[in-house]
């Protein structure tokens, strides 16, 4: 799965993609086509790097990385034996130049995360003179011929319209070879650079990566988000765990987010509580978390063990389809049964499910995920699910959001052993101060 379709799942990842300083437009397009991590080796690797560039002030090649160019089309052009024009060969000048500069800056702080291959001879042959700067012109250093050439054509110009017709039929012979050498110098240039294409896509590769691992760095420095401990069996925990996207919002708001702790293995795990307990937003922030996690970012916790997984399938909110012609309750119990195929089919897969069974009457919903969380029984990721139907399965683990607490919810999650739900509408519909004639009714026809 690529970070660009990670996108696509309703999570909050989008916000986080949309936070990341990525400076060049080259180091957006490589994060959006990375593939999902699934190995330790892989993950373990990535995060040692992006651990050589959090305690660095980056600031300056942050700056220097605004100027990358995506100059893929370039370089294929060059590797396949075209003539470059003068825009392409500045495009690479520029490319060496910016590379070299910003190589001196990782030198000076001791970064080794990425490595930027030697291009001074690349500069050298577009650089003939030395000035040292990243425009390009066919200078006159590379043909005598070129030169002599020149020399005549501005002393013909000189003369303006006084020129007689032998001498404006010079002027354009002269012309003519000046745009004949000036092809000649450019196919001579791109032989030569011909042979350091993979050095140059190394490079802005290279560079696109660091501009990315900048852009990670400093997201994990605003949002106080932690480096993952990848676990090498299936035990996951999370401590102090947030969600980025929610947090923001609810400061704009003078209010503070409430973060929560959760341990699972590979039994299921159920989440019980009250309408806005949180249930929901705890599911996405495990998806997101996940994400992060699998494509090299901060996790959006205290601190955090994660177990890798080949998929993350999360069924949240309403899942019916017009296209399809099916109903809420058919799209829901669909995706549901994908994920069983995944489960049975051996596939280690973190599966979150919102409240199955919710659109359908309480005794057959009540069966329905009683019967999936005998179904699943244990998984090679993780299966953890909301629902408000008391659950009597004792074999898997069990949290509970705390609920309203002297008027106040409390989204906190505490293990409990029972599996029936908190009886706590009527005071959340209390507490955000709905009609008081209802409020009574429903009491009085609860009490009968």
């Amino acid at each position: 799965m690529t970070f660009k379709s990670a996108l696509e799942i309703d999570c909050g990842l989008r916000y986080m993609y949309d936070s990341l300083c990525i400076m060049s437009s080259c180091g957006r397009k490589m994060l959006l086509a990375r593939e999902m991590m699934t190995t330790e080796s892989e993950v373990d690797a990535y995060y040692s790097r992006l651990k050589n560039i959090l305690d660095k002030n980056c600031s300056q090649i942050a700056h220097k990385l605004m100027y990358l160019k995506d100059i893929h089309n370039t370089l294929s052009r060059l590797a396949d034996g075209t003539t470059l024009d003068d825009i392409e060969l500045f495009e690479i000048k520029h490319l060496a130049i910016l590379s070299a500069q910003i190589g001196n800056m990782l030198t000076e702080q001791e970064i080794t995360a990425v490595t930027l291959p030697q291009l001074h001879m690349v500069i050298e042959i577009l650089d003939p003179d030395n000035l040292n700067i990243p425009s390009f012109y066919v200078y006159d250093s590379y043909s005598d011929e070129l030169r002599e050439v020149r020399k005549q054509m501005k002393a013909l110009q000189g003369q303006g319209e006084d020129l007689t017709d032998d001498k404006r039929q010079e002027l354009a012979t002269l012309l003519q070879r000046h745009a004949d050498l000036e092809l000649e110098v450019r196919k001579h240039l791109s032989r030569q650079l011909l042979t350091y294409t993979s050095q140059l896509r190394n490079t802005l590769d290279n560079l696109a990566s660091l501009d990315i691992l900048i852009a990670k760095a400093t997201q994990i420095k605003e949002m106080n988000l932690c480096l993952p401990r990848i676990e090498k069996e299936t035990y996951t925990l999370y401590n102090n765990m947030f969600h980025p996207a929610v947090k923001a919002h609810l400061a704009e708001q003078g209010k503070d987010f409430m973060p929560v702790d959760i341990t699972f293995d590979r039994e299921p795990i159920t989440i019980i509580g009250a309408n806005m307990g949180g249930k929901s937003v705890v599911l996405k922030t495990l998806a997101l978390n996940q994400l992060l996690a699998q494509y090299g970012f901060g996790v959006a916790a205290h601190d955090c063990n994660i177990n890798l997984v080949e998929d993350i399938s999360l069924c949240i909110g309403d899942e019916q389809s017009i296209v399809k012609g099916v109903s809420s309750f058919a799209g829901e119990i669909l995706a549901i049964n994908t994920v069983i195929g995944k489960i049975k089919a051996g596939k280690k897969i973190l599966a979150l499910i919102d409240e199955p069974a919710r659109t359908t009457n309480p005794i057959e919903g009540t069966a329905l995920v009683e019967g999936l969380l005998q179904v699943i029984d244990t998984t090679h990721g993780a299966f953890i699910l909301t629902t408000h139907y008391n659950i009597v399965n004792t074999r898997v683990k069990r949290y509970r959001v705390k609920g309203l607490i002297n008027g106040k919810m409390d989204y906190t999650l505490e293990e409990t052993r029972c599996g029936d739900v908190p009886h706590e509408a009527i005071a959340i519909a209390e507490s955000i101060g709905v009609d008081t004639e209802w409020i009574a009714y429903t009491k009085k026809n609860l009490n009968n």
